[in-house]
């Protein structure tokens, strides 16, 4: 990661998330393939004021745009205050695009809190871990379900430990944040217990994807919550934990069993009581079936509403439509999507960038300056033209070049700070860096590890982004480091799988199994040779059959005009003769030459 105050620009990612899942009320969450995006630049030279806020997509009209009123960058100035930062960093620029219907039961305010947080880590270079960030998230939003599954990623089941009252004073909670005075340059808040949430990445079958239908009103959490009941019958109760049980383990099924999935999200404790908030929901609830609808596996209320969620395998159009047209006969029009439930959870991409603006020039943050280069890491830079100044080396040895060009360093040795996917940062042999920091690949079986995720986004020629995932860790070959942050060993070919470094042959497929990849040799059976060698043998055969049998035909036709030729020309000289003088003395006749050709129909003098 850059250093604090260099010029540099980074992207946050955070997707939206359905929570509850039927009946896994304050339990179950998923990310969706949605994403609320933060485009943040710092410390740049051209710009107009020190802070400088936008904003895109739902809700652009209404969110407002000062650092202490929006909810994400009153995230970001908790996490900054309570690490003994009192201020966003100047000068900042912030764009926001946000797709997320907001007050539809799509984790809107999740997605906000999650960024929010990834903010202040990032402004903050506080480099803390996923989990720490988790600490933050549940200080504000304090139900796990959507924060964790919008910050991990993927089908996730959290719990929220309980806390100590005094623990939570002073912090700042998602829907009603206490303005503080920008000028206040103490910290306001303390830094939050550890481990205040626990959560676990459940699997999730591949092929199922989600169909959200969002009508066109919003229904606040709080309101939702409001007419759920103090008490629950021991029936309704064990209801939900039989359905509960099964759903979690039903849902990473390949191939998925509609029956089992659709009797499992039903729900006594909390979709009931909401029926009356949103028109239409039982009838969509009971209507909309596997029997009727080919594809669907099942239906329920995404979070607190008002979206409904089905989850399918196809048929998703015909399933969307069905719950829209009974909006419509409630008088409310809707909309709805396909998403996919995402393992990636958020990020925060970082580019490096300074104020320069020329190839053969970096921002040396010691003098704040421009400098020429003083080394490289390719051999090409594009636009560098030699006649201007002579092209940096390459580093050698014990030495590496930065991303900022500026000069050759020595490595860094374990436990030093290295920069994103910088191994060759880092000395010694087996050497990777996770994380910001320099470890060695060498975790045993069974061992404690570590890994880091990073996000990779390009976009198309249509300008949509295509999003690529990177785990690493730093387990010994034939081993991964699972979510218990323990090495286990590598999954052999043909296991269920979901992500390449899973696989002994690191090759996961869309299908979710570990498969060769295509730089492996596959070995063709003798038989398989044999069949080969057999079919092409009997394929000549034919073909020279074929020709012999034409070879036939043609000679046949051939032979018969030839025939007909000398045959016809016979019967002309007699013709001939016939009508000449033949009794003439043979010293007296003129000699005589009739010409034809073989494709005549029939001679002149026969006709």
């Amino acid at each position: 990661m850059p250093a604090a105050n260099k010029p540099r620009h980074f992207r946050i990612s955070a997707p939206c998330s359905s929570a509850n899942i039927g009946p896994g009320f304050d339990v179950l969450g998923m990310s969706l393939s949605l994403y609320l995006t933060l485009d943040v630049h710092v410390y740049h030279e051209d710009a107009k004021q020190p802070f400088e806020m936008t904003y895109s997509g739902e809700g652009a009209s209404d969110v407002p745009l000062f650092p202490e009123q929006n909810l994400i960058t009153k995230t970001a100035l908790y996490v900054l205050s309570a690490n003994g930062i009192s201020q966003l960093p100047q000068p900042l620029k912030i764009h926001v695009d946000n797709p997320i219907p907001l007050g539809r039961g799509l984790g809107s305010s999740g997605a906000a809190v999650v960024a929010g947080v990834l903010l202040g880590d990032a402004l903050g270079n506080l480099r803390m871990s996923k989990d720490r960030l988790l600490d933050y998230c549940l200080m504000i939003e304090r139900h796990p379900d959507n924060v964790a599954a919008a910050l991990i990623g993927g089908f996730v089941a959290s719990y929220l430990r309980d806390l100590d009252p005094d623990a939570t004073k002073d912090v700042p909670a998602s829907e009603a944040f206490p303005e503080k005075n920008p000028r206040d340059h103490k910290p306001i808040v303390p830094q939050p217990p550890v481990g205040i949430g626990h959560y676990l990445q459940l699997n999730w079958a591949k092929e199922i994807k989600c169909i959200a239908i969002v009508p066109s009103f919003e229904l606040a959490t709080a309101k939702a919550r409001a007419v759920l009941p103090e008490t629950y019958s021991r029936h309704d109760v064990i209801y939900n934990f039989q359905r509960l049980a099964v759903l979690t383990t039903a849902l990473g099924r390949s191939p998925p069993d509609a029956d089992l999935i659709y009797n499992a999200v039903q729900d006594r404790i909390h979709q009931p009581y909401r029926t009356t908030l949103i028109p239409g929901l039982p009838k969509i609830l009971s209507s909309i079936t596997p029997g009727e609808y080919d594809g669907l596996l099942g239906i329920f209320l995404s979070g607190a509403g008002p979206t409904i969620l089905a989850l399918a395998t196809h048929n998703f159009d015909a399933i969307g439509k069905a719950a829209q047209a009974v909006f419509k006969e409630n008088n409310i029009e809707s909309s709805y999507q396909v998403l996919e439930v995402v393992e990636d959870g958020s990020s925060a991409t970082w580019t490096y960038d300074d104020s320069c603006g020329n190839v053969y020039l970096f921002c040396d943050p010691a003098t704040n300056t421009c400098n020429y280069k003083g080394c490289t890491n390719t051999d090409y830079l594009h636009g560098w033209d030699t006649s201007i100044h002579p092209f940096p080396p390459r580093c050698s040895g014990n030495m590496y070049c930065p991303d900022d060009n500026s000069s050759c360093r020595e490595k860094v040795t374990p436990g030093g700070f290295c920069e994103l996917q910088r191994d060759d940062e880092c000395s010694g042999d087996n050497a990777i860096c996770l994380n910001s920091t320099c470890f060695v690949k060498g975790a045993p079986l069974g061992g404690s590890c570590g890994s880091d995720t990073t996000l990779y986004v390009t976009y198309d020629a249509d300008y949509y982004a295509v999003q690529q995932v990177i785990i690493r860790d730093n387990c010994t070959q034939g081993t991964y480091c699972a979510d218990t942050d323990q090495c286990i060993p590598s999954k052999p070919l043909g296991a269920t799988c979901n992500q390449d470094r899973e696989c002994l042959s690191e090759y996961c497929s869309n299908g979710g199994t570990c498969i060769n990849g295509p730089d492996v040799f596959h070995k063709i059976p003798n038989w398989l040779w044999g069949v080969v060698g057999a079919a092409i043998i009997i394929f000549v055969l034919l073909t020279l059959l074929l020709l012999w049998f034409l070879h036939r035909y043609q000679s046949k036709k051939e032979h018969a005009k030839i025939l007909k030729f000398f045959g016809d020309n016979e019967e002309f000289a007699k013709f001939a003769m016939l009508e000449g003088d033949y009794f003439t003395a043979p010293s007296q006749r003129a000699d005589v030459v009739f010409l034809a050709t073989p494709d005549y129909n029939e001679s002149s003098a026969l006709a």
